[in-house]
C-alpha cells in the first residue's frame, strides 16, 4: 500500500477520530535504542546531555524502525526530578538511575522552586533537542513531549517509602508538594508545547491498584493530573496517558479525558470475569496478551468514545524465540482494533537492547497489513 498521508496526519487523524490511510504506528520514548546508538557510533552518556544527539538518534530510529512519531525525552522519566534538584548517575549501555533524592520528605516542599524548569540547563537540552525535530521533520512526524505526572513526579524527587509515609501521616504537606509539581509540570508542558511538540506523553503509572486505593489515587494523583490536561489541551496540545500498570485505574485514567490512553493491560480482573482469560499469566509468563484482545472491546465499553485507545503489543515478545509471537501480537492488535481512533504500540517502552532482527520482524509483520 502506498501511503496517502503523512506520518503527522495518520498520527494526528487517529487521535481526533478522523479517516486515516492506515492504522498510525506509535513508537514509545527511546525503544530498542541500543541498536540506534550503535549505528551512531555513540553510547547513551554520549547523547543524553546533548540536544543534537537526542534529536538525531530520534530521527535515525524513525529511519531504521518506521513508526509515525518521535519522542523526547526519553524512558529515564528524571528530566523534570533532576531539574528540581535529584542528582543521577549516567551509565553508558543505559538509562540514568537516580543517585540522590531531591527531597528527604513533602515536610521540604517550601525549598521546591518551580520557576526553575524555565531556567534549568537540562530542561533547556530538552527544548533544544524538540525545537531541532521541528525544523528537520517537524512538518513530516508527531512529535510527542515525554513527561511526568504531578503524583509520578513525586516519586522521583522522595525516596518510595517515605513518599508513601507522607501520603498517610502528613498529606498536608504532601498536598503542598503536590500543588507545587503541578505548577512544574505546567512549566515544563508549556517548554514542550512552545519548543515544536505537537502533544504530551505523560507518566501515569502511578494510577494503580498496586499501589493506591482509589480514593488515595484520586486525591492524591487524578486531581492534579487533570489539572495537567486540562491546561495542554487548552493550548492546543494532544495528551497521551501511559499507564502500563497491571491494576489501572482506567475509570480515573477517562475522567481524565486524554486524547489518547497508551495502556498495556485492560481491567484485569474485569476480563477474568467476563472472559475468563487470565491476563497477567499470559503477559507476564508468555509474554502475549489473548488473540481476541478482550481489553479493547471491555475500554471501548468503558470510556468516553472521544480517547483514542494506543497499544498494546507486550513488550517481552521481543525476547521470544519465535519470531511468529511478535505476528501474533500485530495481528491480534490489527484484528481487534477499531479502524478509527486506535494507534499500533507497545503497552510499555520496547526494552533499549532489543535486538535489531526483531524490530525488523515487527515492521515486516505491520507493514504486511497495509499491503
Amino acid at each position: 500500500m502506498i501511503d496517502e498521508m503523512s506520518s503527522k496526519e495518520r498520527f494526528i487523524n487517529a487521535l481526533n477520530g478522523k479517516e486515516t490511510d492506515r492504522v498510525p504506528y506509535g513508537y514509545l520514548w527511546f525503544g530498542a535504542g541500543n541498536n540506534v546508538l550503535r549505528q551512531m557510533d555513540a553510547t547513551m552518556d554520549d547523547v543524553y546531555r546533548s540536544a543534537s544527539g537526542i534529536a538525531q538518534a530520534q530521527i535515525l530510529a524513525r529511519k531504521m524502525y518506521h513508526h509515525d512519531n518521535v519522542m523526547a525525552p526519553w524512558g529515564c522519566l528524571l528530566v523534570e526530578a533532576e531539574a528540581l534538584g535529584t542528582k543521577i548517575k549516567l551509565k553508558s549501555n543505559g538509562y540514568p538511575v537516580i543517585a540522590e533524592y531531591a527531597l528527604n520528605s513533602a515536610d521540604e516542599f517550601a525549598g521546591v522552586d518551580p520557576d526553575i524548569i524555565n531556567s534549568s540547563e537540562r530542561i533547556e537540552t530538552i527544548k533544544e533537542a524538540i525545537s531541532i525535530l521541528k525544523k528537520e521533520i517537524g512538518d513530516e512526524v508527531f512529535i510527542a513531549g515525554s513527561m511526568m505526572s504531578p503524583l509520578m513526579l513525586a516519586h522521583q524527587l522522595i525516596k518510595g517509602d517515605q513518599m508513601y509515609y507522607d501520603l498517610i501521616q502528613n498529606p498536608d504537606s504532601f498536598h503542598s508538594l503536590l500543588d507545587i509539581l503541578t505548577h512544574s509540570c505546567i512549566l515544563f508542558a508549556d517548554c514542550l508545547l512552545e519548543s515544536g511538540a505537537d502533544g504530551v506523553f505523560v507518566e501515569n503509572g502511578g494510577s494503580t491498584a498496586d499501589l493506591f486505593s482509589p480514593e488515595m489515587a484520586n486525591e492524591f494523583g487524578t486531581y492534579y493530573t487533570k489539572k495537567l490536561y486540562s491546561h495542554v489541551q487548552k493550548n492546543h496540545g494532544y495528551v497521551i496517558s501511559h499507564n502500563c500498570a497491571v491494576h489501572a485505574f482506567y475509570d480515573q485514567e477517562m475522567d481524565l479525558k486524554p486524547d489518547a490512553l497508551n495502556f498495556a493491560f485492560g481491567d484485569v480482573k474485569s476480563l477474568k470475569n467476563k472472559y475468563g482469560v487470565e491476563c497477567e499469566k499470559l503477559h507476564n509468563h508468555k509474554n502475549m496478551g489473548c488473540k481476541q484482545r478482550y481489553c479493547f472491546n471491555d475500554l471501548r465499553n468503558m470510556m468516553n468514545k472521544d480517547i483514542c485507545l494506543m497499544g498494546n503489543i507486550t513488550p517481552g515478545v521481543f525476547f521470544s524465540d519465535s519470531d511468529k509471537d511478535i505476528k501474533f501480537e500485530v495481528d491480534s492488535c490489527l484484528n481487534n482494533a477499531d479502524k478509527n481512533r486506535f494507534i499500533l504500540s507497545t503497552g510499555c517502552e520496547i526494552p533499549l537492547n532489543t535486538p535489531l532482527e526483531k524490530m525488523d520482524e515487527l515492521w515486516r509483520v505491520i507493514n504486511s497489513h497495509w499491503l
